[in-house]
């Protein structure tokens, strides 16, 4: 195995033998002055704390100026609300001690004792040993716990209240029964055992899902090119038959923790079957076989889906976390901006190797993953492949001027990922839309083996205020590298978005990406040519770029030279999944899945309902992938609902869900007679290709889940 690989593996392997990050300054001694009787103002919170509401009394951590000595106050950071131990804990009057050698504080109470350990992700309550999502830290020299511990711990009652942006803390101690006359000796009785230990946490985690998906795609219109013809011995292109499937998947997903380690090893088993006859078969879907040569009124399968069966351990991992540490090996779920699981489907797109990445308690990440085998989302199985160095079912697949000897596609030994990250310690748990004062900025590399080096940022503010406005940037390179199987590679993109929430419950955006045309003049390889009337080129053999889908490619000059328009980006681990890091990528394709260069706008509107149960996105976006040669204009506007039957908590749902996506795109200069297209000259016949496509496409997507 690759040196790299042996590097993550040894890294992933040591952090367990690591200590906590080193000692910082043990949190502060200052007492806890009574509060007074009526409710006091402290002024506003410091950036990026939240203020708590104790017993209806308004303090903060530390404002400009203390005031009652010490004072409360909130940090929400990764999605959990932390608070001040000793602070806390002391204003419901216990002790709490401090051990700055294992980092281990220990709080007191008449009736319960409290310890939790710095970096250790449990909390012990008289004695008994229970899991916390994440440990507890040491942030400005003062113990934070996650706020489960004071619930949990003291009985107090916690609660998140969104729309005012505060923590609520009640806590009301037992109060003493009444002092009465000593009663006379009992007689004596057998002595009573004393009740059993509470039971163990379970180490084991069960879940999954059942997601039944229905879609149905009409290409056919009145457009030629594209429409219905029942004359006898009438030809058929996909662009003229509609597609239909239903199939249904069971996942099962175990995971067992190993107590005290922060170490755990889990799996995903997932089944789909569409229960379709001789279709249930991949090998039937491939192409000339039975289930994907129908003609009108018949459908052909939508094997983005698929319309096919299932069957895959797509997960099998050893993963641990603990001290600002999260790494994985294995088979897993992988996320990143240009190689992530795409879950739209009956499964994620998964990928086998070993990532490692370290958070600082400031917000500071640093990653690095080797993934050497991948499974698409329409596969059972893990391969030495991409989405464009082979054929998967549903997707573009292997550009067509890329001619590989017995269609098998071309091995490769999968991508090297980088990222520096910066994310500012602000609320985002429970809140839906981007909190005020938050930032974020990321740096990506990728390097696919012999296909392309990707560089990729973003960065993200928000603005403070009641629309909580917000700006984000994005942009990066793409480059052919080492053997270069999809051909030569030289794109830039850059884009931009804002946005704000009109409402609390709704969230306004706008995005606008580019990705600028490049031309090589070149003289064709033998088996290759290029038309002048529909600008595309036609391969018998390769021709080494990576070259637009559904827009003008070539032109060849009368000194028999030929013009090659390129400059798309090449996404090895997203294209065709609509899943891209692209501001303006809608639902059913983007500017990295058309490999285009060009430029895109796109506005949408999100609603989400007060208790989280119903979300809804309109969206409408326009592309304009035209060149010197000749225009092409895409737009696609998408309606997307979804309702959750059951409580919508912080952490993931569970239970029934319904949704539906509605999808309609438009592209131009098609076929000729085609609405809007404009390139044909006099002596075309209708019908005849121009820059290829379906002129008018609708796509319904029909989805009910239940996870558990």
């Amino acid at each position: 195995m690759r040196t790299h690989m042996f590097v993550l593996l040894a890294l992933f392997l040591s952090v367990s033998a690591l200590n906590a990050p080193s000692a910082l300054a043990a949190p502060g001694d200052a007492p806890v002055a009574q509060a007074a009787a009526a409710p006091m103002d402290f002024g506003s919170p410091p950036s990026g704390q939240i203020p708590i509401l104790f017993n209806d009394r308004h303090v903060y951590a530390k404002p400009d100026v203390l005031k009652q000595g010490r004072v409360l106050a909130a940090l929400v950071r990764g999605g959990t609300i932390f608070i001040p131990l000793r602070s806390m804990f002391e204003q419901m009057g216990a002790t709490v001690s401090y051990d700055p050698a294992d980092k281990t504080a220990t709080v007191s109470k008449s009736g319960a004792e409290v310890k939790v350990t710095v970096g250790k992700p449990e909390v012990i309550i008289n004695g008994e040993s229970r899991p916390l999502d994440v440990p507890p830290i040491i942030y400005q020299g003062d113990v934070l716990v996650p706020v489960r511990v004071i619930s949990e711990g003291m009985g107090a009652y916690v609660q998140w209240v969104p729309d005012r942006r505060l923590v609520v803390v009640r806590y009301l101690p037992a109060t003493p029964p009444p002092t009465e006359a000593p009663a006379p000796p009992p007689a004596p009785e057998a002595t009573v055992a004393p009740p059993p230990p509470s039971p163990t946490p379970n180490p084991l985690n069960l879940g999954g899902y059942v997601r039944s998906y229905y879609f149905t795609r009409q290409n056919a219109s009145n457009n030629p090119g594209a429409q219905f013809n029942f004359t006898p011995g009438a030809k058929y292109s996909t662009a003229g038959v509609n597609q239909a499937s239903w199939n249904t998947a069971v996942a099962l997903h175990g995971d067992w923790n190993f107590p005290g380690g922060g170490w755990d090893i889990g799996g995903t088993y997932l089944y789909a079957n569409p229960m379709d006859g001789p279709c249930v078969v991949p090998a039937n879907h491939l192409k000339g076989k039975v289930c994907v040569t129908q003609v009108p009124p018949n459908t052909n399968p939508d094997d983005t889906l698929p319309g096919f069966t299932l069957s895959t351990f797509d997960e099998a991992y050893l993963k641990y976390k603990a001290y600002g540490w999260n790494g994985t090996i294995g088979s897993q779920v992988f996320t990143s901006p240009w190689a992530n699981p795409a879950d739209s489907r009956l499964k994620p797109a998964t990928f086998l190797g070993a990532d490692l990445g370290y958070t600082t308690p400031g917000g500071l990440t640093i990653e690095g993953a080797d993934m050497f085998e991948f499974e698409n989302r329409t596969s059972s199985d893990f391969t030495h492949n991409t989405l464009l160095t082979s054929y998967p079912a549903g997707a573009a697949g292997m550009p067509a001027n890329i001619v590989v000897n017995g269609g098998n596609g071309i091995t490769t030994n999968g991508f090297v990922y980088g990222k520096l990250a910066y994310n500012t310690p602000t609320a985002v748990g429970p809140t839906v839309f981007p909190v005020p004062g938050s930032a974020s900025v990321d740096l990506n590399y990728y390097n696919v083996s012999n296909l392309v080096n990707m560089w990729w940022g973003d960065a993200k503010y928000t603005f403070p205020g009641a629309l909580a406005p917000f700006i984000a940037l994005q942009g990066g390179t793409n480059q052919n590298s080492g053997q270069s199987y999809i051909g030569k590679v030289n794109s830039q993109a850059y884009g931009a978005q804002v946005g704000f929430n009109p409402t609390k419950y709704l969230q306004f955006a706008a995005g606008y990406d580019n990705i600028p045309w490049h031309t090589d003049t070149i003289f064709l390889p033998k088996g290759v040519t290029c038309s002048n009337s529909s600008y595309q080129i036609s391969a018998k053999a390769t021709l080494a770029y990576l070259l637009p889908i559904n827009a003008a490619q070539c032109f060849t000059n009368p000194n028999g030279t030929t013009q090659i328009y390129y400059g798309g980006w090449a996404s090895p681990y997203t294209d065709s999944y609509d899943s891209d890091p692209l501001f303006t990528t809608s639902v059913s394709q983007g500017m990295a899945d058309r490999r285009a260069a060009g430029s895109s706008w796109k506005v949408g509107l999100t609603f989400t309902s007060s208790n989280k149960k119903v979300i809804f996105i309109a969206t409408d976006a326009w592309y304009n992938y035209g060149n010197a040669l000749a225009p092409e204009k895409t737009n696609i506007w998408v309606l997307d609902g979804r309702y959750r039957f059951s409580h919508v908590g912080t952490g993931p749902y569970h239970g029934l869900m319904f949704r539906y996506r509605y999808v309609q795109r438009s592209l131009s200069n098609t076929f000729c007679g085609a609405a809007g297209t404009t390139i044909c000259t006099p002596n075309e016949a209708p019908g005849t290709a121009e820059l290829g496509g379906v002129p008018f496409f609708k796509y319904n997507r029909a989805q009910l889940e239940y996870d558990f």
